[in-house]
């Protein structure tokens, strides 16, 4: 059988790109129609850029560029941004504060009131960078800061899928996305969320959008010449360093952790629209009604923002909330993303269906599902499957770097067909499967 043809982009110029075929150079015209007409020559579908395969059939006109333009490039933060790198004296926190309050968002100095406008799947990573540990100049603070990004990236692609899902797009899903849905447990840490955010992002229109600000960070994105495209390659490509065991030591790496620190802070600055959504676990809902009255729903939620650490002596379970909404209620077991940051006015318009959508099952509350009706929400997201079962992992689960081993504090669920132990994660499963079976077939 003919060994398949490797294809990889050595490097690109305005007007050429240089390819490696077989282990041999060959120049081609800067364009798509040039790069198809080579693969075809070669009877092959796939080429290299940097370190990921892509299909030609999911490249189009939209992110030729941006796809090409990553290999031979030099790995560093752009230059407007080295050149005035944030240190950990900058008070780096602060410079978030300003942007959410240009926003229009009320909120003090305290960086953790700050970073909840972020959410759990990103503002856990940013208090971590905070603590004791997180300051110190390791590489421990550079996995907290490389998790934060990669969270916040995953965070946004959901959002897109979940979009998609409730739009119901009609023809045949993107081979991105339903690459996404078969992904291998073992791919899940370096899954390439930026490209499926831009796969998602461009089968949805804006006018339609449940979140807009996406589409105009894509389109930034897509610009090969902008500082947010050099930026974000600069932070992917030294979180996936970080896992392959390439940054070892890093006081042999020169201002690294004050460059990916100036990096995140551009990233987080452009996506603190955020703040003006709110996520929400609806752990249970019940009816309150007698005859001749109105009915009305009792929602038990849990706010996915904010550290639960008051204290309340007049109530035995802090962390879950109560809100009773006449006539209307919305999805028990989901993770529901609201436009507006006040939950309770936020369900008093569950009547309207584009004010919120759905995250689940890709992000879950396992205490929902494990009927800890008292416990404070935990938080998993969709990681891959195996076989017939699927794997979730912890919103806040750290990445393993140096020689530390496995972290004892990572926590995954696997979730079977037929859960013996746990046997409410049946249902789970098939929540699970039922959503995935439609992408099978377009595959």
């Amino acid at each position: 059988m003919k060994k398949p043809t490797k294809v990889i982009i050595q490097k690109t110029s305005n007007d050429t790109i240089t390819l490696e075929i077989d282990g041999k150079l060959q120049n081609i015209q800067n364009q798509l129609t040039a790069l198809q007409a080579a693969l075809e020559s070669q009877q092959t579908q796939s080429f290299q850029s940097a370190e990921k395969i892509y299909n030609i059939g999911s490249i189009d006109q939209a992110n030729f560029d941006f796809v090409v333009r990553q290999a031979g490039r030099e790995n560093v933060l752009p230059e407007r941004l080295s050149q005035n790198l944030i240190t950990d004296e900058n008070r780096w926190a602060l410079s978030l504060r300003q942007e959410l309050i240009d926003l229009g968002i009320s909120v003090n100095k305290r960086p953790s009131d700050i970073f909840q406008n972020y959410g759990w799947l990103i503002e856990e990573f940013l208090r971590k960078m905070e603590t004791p540990i997180g300051r110190e100049r390791s590489l421990r603070r550079l996995s907290f800061m490389a998790e934060a990004y990669q969270s916040s990236l995953r965070y946004l692609s959901f959002i897109q899928f979940a979009q998609l899902l409730k739009l119901k797009p009609p023809g045949q899903w993107h081979p991105d996305i339903i690459q996404f849905t078969q992904m291998d447990s073992q791919q899940h840490l370096k899954f390439d969320y930026l490209n499926l955010l831009l796969v998602t992002s461009k089968q949805i229109c804006q006018d339609l959008a449940f979140m807009p600000q996406i589409h105009d960070l894509t389109k930034e994105l897509l610009d090969t010449q902008s500082s947010l495209y050099g930026t974000v390659l600069f932070l992917k490509d030294h979180r996936n360093m970080l896992l392959d065991g390439s940054i070892t030591r890093i006081e042999e790496q020169d201002n690294l952790l004050d460059k990916y620190l100036t990096g995140l802070l551009f990233w987080l600055r452009k996506i603190s629209f955020l703040a003006k959504y709110r996520l929400v676990s609806i752990k249970d809902i019940s009816l309150k009604y007698q005859l001749g009255t109105t009915k009305n729903f009792i929602h038990l939620y849990g706010e996915l923002h904010g550290v639960y650490d008051q204290v309340f002596a007049d109530d035995e379970d802090p962390n879950v909330l109560e809100k009773e909404i006449q006539g209307q209620f919305t999805y028990n077991q989901s993770i529901l993303l609201f436009q507006g940051n006040n939950v309770e006015s936020c369900l008093d318009n569950i009547s309207d269906e584009s004010s919120y959508v759905s995250l689940s099952p890709l992000i879950i509350d396992l205490s929902v599902y494990l009927k800890r009706d008292t416990q404070t929400p935990q938080i998993y997201y969709y990681a891959g499957c195996e076989a017939d079962q699927y794997c979730f992992a912890q919103y806040n689960n750290e990445l393993i770097v140096g020689d530390s081993g496995k972290n004892k504090s990572n926590k995954f669920e696997w979730v079977r067909i037929q859960n013996n132990q746990q046997p409410e994660l049946d249902q789970l499963h098939k929540q699970v499967t039922r959503l995935f079976d439609s992408f099978k077939s377009s595959s």
